[in-house]
Order: structure tokens, then sequence, then C-alpha cells
């Protein structure tokens, strides 16, 4: 940990009614006084802690006024970095802001690097690796659902259930480390079936965690819904419909779509990522195909795929085609161009995707629309429920370190049940694997390269 104070803008460059500087360190209340005239005259070094003070920053150089302020003293351990904080809250723009740091680096402040006053708050042990990336993804947030799990990260949540794991990790590892080291002592309530059962629940729980990370991640970045289809049934329209404005070009032309078209929507408080495709069909046009590819790929990776069937048309074999590509797959069909004369019912569309929402409607017209979200709504819902006891794991990296600790712990039970006479010692090194794993969530096991990565990422003031 440096020992130095740094300063930087806390706040986005550009005009606005407030401009904020923030500085941390052991000289940070020093510096402050050099550049802070408050209009008592009192100064900010002998000020208490959660004070707000107001006057002026006076250029220490030449005594000019830089700006008029609002100047707040946090002091250690009580504040964001566990250091003597002090912020300055002046006028918004691109000047005064500016001199005002300015003044703090020529006083004796160094200028922060990206994310380094969270990087101390991590340091100082004030918040753990999940909670200080939790901050990033709060200043990221795009929509309340993202938000609201990223909250519950920042909260503590997942550290809570790391840890809570970690502890019972760290208790099996120490009673086989006393087994390998004295193999002739008795072992009390730690019988071979006893580890196995140990090493079955927290399989279990750390699985509850990977499951999570599925619901986290439709809740926090959006359930992605593929709208598919041959050409010239209507998707684009279905997408504007659903999009309340014309995004997507509509002609009556087959193929006008010839890449993917990403929207995010919300429905009842859901993220929904609606992805527009080119018709699902074959072509000799090469930006025909590469575009024909893409929507195969795009539906691949979909959580839910969304149909649209032509009502005044019969099923056609690429119709057929594209049932066989949604089998199994969680789908809602929209039935599109209600208001034509009708050529194919639901009964015709349930033979082809049984045990499959089919809604009619008039894309449009915008008829039917409500009653289609509605439905997605329930299949996302059914398919991710909400579990307020189970923390949101929303971090592809806490995924992945989550999926290698249950894949150590699935490597020491297969281990155990071997029964091995060497199996104490084996049985040590897949703890440990899954330890550290668990360990690079919460910071308690990681290295410099990683927390460079991680706060790399954050801008300079945070």
């Amino acid at each position: 940990m440096d020992d130095d104070t740094i300063a930087a803008i806390a706040t986005a460059v550009g005009e606005a009614s407030l401009g904020v500087v923030r500085m941390s360190g052991p000289q940070a209340l020093a510096i402050a006084d050099r550049l802070f005239r408050g209009v008592n005259g009192r100064r900010l070094a002998e000020a208490p802690t959660f004070t707000v003070h107001y006057g002026w920053i006076v250029d220490p150089a030449t005594g000019a006024d830089v700006d008029e302020v609002l100047t707040c003293v946090m002091r250690a351990p009580k504040s964001y970095t566990r250091e003597d904080v002090v912020e300055f809250s002046g006028h918004g723009g691109l000047v005064g802001v500016r001199r005002i740091l300015d003044a703090a680096l020529a006083s004796g402040a160094r200028l922060a690097e990206p994310g380094e006053f969270t990087r101390r708050a991590f340091l100082n042990g004030r918040i753990d690796l999940a909670q200080a990336e939790a901050v990033l993804a709060l200043i990221r947030a795009t929509h309340d659902a993202a938000h609201a799990a990223t909250v519950q990260q920042l909260h503590g949540g997942l550290s809570t259930a790391i840890h809570t794991v970690r502890d019972r990790l760290l208790a099996l590892q120490a009673h086989l480390e006393v087994r390998v080291d004295f193999p002739e002592e008795e072992l009390g309530a730690w019988s071979p079936e006893a580890v196995r059962a140990e090493l079955r629940i927290l399989d279990r729980e750390v699985g509850a965690l990977v499951t999570a990370a599925e619901r986290g991640r439709v809740r926090a970045h959006g359930c992605v819904t593929v709208i598919c289809g041959r050409p010239n049934v209507g998707k684009s329209s279905l997408l504007n419909a659903m999009l309340r404005r014309d995004r997507a070009i509509v002609t009556p032309i087959p193929g006008t779509t010839r890449d993917t078209i990403e929207e995010l929507i919300m429905l009842e408080g859901l993220p929904v990522r609606l992805v527009d495709t080119a018709g699902l069909a074959d072509s000799v046009d090469p930006v025909g195909r590469a575009g024909i590819h893409r929507s195969r790929e795009a539906l691949h990776q979909a959580d839910i795929a969304l149909w649209v069937l032509d009502r005044a048309e019969p099923l056609t074999p690429q119709d057929l085609a594209i049932a066989e590509l949604l089998h199994g797959r969680r789908a809602v069909v929209a039935l599109n161009k209600v208001d034509l004369p009708p050529r194919l019912s639901v009964e015709q569309v349930h033979a082809v995707i049984p045990d499959t929402p089919v809604v009619p409607v008039a894309a449009r017209e915008a008829r039917g629309i409500e009653a289609l979200e509605g439905q997605l709504v329930r299949l996302i819902q059914r398919a991710h429920p909400a579990d307020a006891a189970m923390p949101l794991v929303t971090n592809v990296r806490h995924l992945e370190a989550l999926q290698r600790a249950q894949a150590a712990l699935r490597q020491a039970q297969a281990t155990a049940d071997a029964n091995a006479p060497s199996s104490p010692e084996l049985l040590v090194v897949d703890v440990r694997e899954a330890l550290d794993h668990l360990g690079a969530i919460t910071g308690d096991a990681v290295t410099d390269e990683l927390l460079e990565t991680i706060f790399s990422q954050f801008c300079i003031g945070k």
C-alpha cells in the first residue's frame, strides 16, 4: 500500500452544476489546508470528521481565488478508503475542477490511477474484491434490475455466501492435513464417510451459486430473445412494435434484414434483449448467406426464441425446418398478420411445436403486443424464478471461478470415493484448489496481475 496522498476529479468532466475533487491519504488534510480558506477561518486539520465547510479554494502559488466550494472532511478509518479523505465540491465545468485538481497536485498530492480509491478501500479491508467489482458494475448499470442485483453484491450478499463455504473448506482442509501428518491419530467425527458427506454438501452449495449465476445474468444483463422466422413474416415489424418506435427497416421485399439488430427493453422490470435476425432460408447471395449464418448463431445462443409465423399463409418447408431448430428450446410463437384472412391455425402450429405458447398478433398495427410480452415475462420468470435467499452472481469472472471450484470439489469426491491409500494427500490438493478459486472472488487469494486488470477498468476518480 502506498503511503502517499492521491487526488482526482470524481465527477464527469464537462458543463454541470457541480464538480468534485477527491483526495485520500495521510496528507489529505494538510494539503487541503494549503488550498482551502473557510469563511470562519478554521483549519480543516482541526475539523471533526463528517463535517462540511464553506469557503474558497485559493491558488497556493498566486493567492488568487479559484472556486467557491463546500469541503467535506472524512477522517480515517471511517471513510471510503479508510484513510483521511477530503472532497471539494465546486462548480462544474471544464476549468474550475481542473484548476482545483492542479492546485492539489502542486501542493503534494499525486494524480490517482484508475480505480485507486476503490483499490485502497479493498487493500485496507473496508470491502472485499467482489464488493469492489460491484462498485464498477453499479456505475455501469443501465436499468433498475441491474442496479438491484449490483446493490445486493455491494452489500456483501455474494461475499457472505462465499465465506461460508470457504470456512467449511478450511475446516476440512485442516482435518485432512492432520490425517496426512498424523495418520495414526483417532479422527473422531471426521470419518471417511463424513468427509465424503461434507464434500457433497459443499458441492451443492457451490452448485447453487453457479445456478444463481444464470438468473443473475438474466436480471443484470437481459434475457436474450431472438426474433426468428423465414423471410417476410414480419420479424422487423414485430421488433418495431415491441420497441414502440421504428428501429428496423420494413419493406414488402423479402430479405430486407441482412444482419442482427439488438435492442434492450424492460418488461415488468425484467430486461429483455431483443435480437432481430435475417430470415432463415436458403440463399445464393454471399451477403444473404452471411446474414443467415449470423441468425443461426444468434438463435443458438439465445435464452428464448420468439418465432414469427405468417397466419395468412400455410406452413412451408422453411417453417418446418425452423421448428426442428427450436425443438427442446424455450420459445414463444407470434402468429402474425391476424388482420389478414387466416390460412394457419393455432392447432396446426401446436402440431409442429407442441407445448409452446402461441400469441396472435398484428405487428404492423401493434395488436396483441402486450399479450405477447406477457407470455415472454411468464416464460422468463418460470425459467429464472426469483430467490431472495440466494445471492445473484452477475460477474463472468465470478461464475468461472465458481465453476472451477465446483470442478475441484467433484474431483475431491472422486478421489474420496476411490478410497486410495494416498487419498488424504490428494484430497488436500483438491480442497486447496477449490479454496483458491473461491478466494479469487473475494480477494483472499488473488494476484497483483488480477488486481491490476480489475481496477484498470475503473475511472480515475473512483
